[in-house]
């Protein structure tokens, strides 16, 4: 029905999509942590690893 190279297209795109829906996910979004305190700087990656870094005083 469909030729071959219709058919890479697609699957080249879905995996596409799904790459950047991947990376979107994982990148690190920062986050508040009023537990820490200002000198604390906070950030989630992939809705489960949370990671805090201590910012040096300016």
């Amino acid at each position: 029905m469909w030729n071959h190279k219709v058919r890479m297209l697609v699957v080249v795109s879905l995996l596409a999509g799904a790459a950047v829906m991947l990376l979107a996910m994982a990148a690190p979004h920062p986050v508040s942590s009023a537990a820490l305190g200002s000198e604390w700087q906070c950030s989630k990656a992939g809705f489960v690893l949370t990671t805090c870094r201590q910012v040096p005083p300016a």
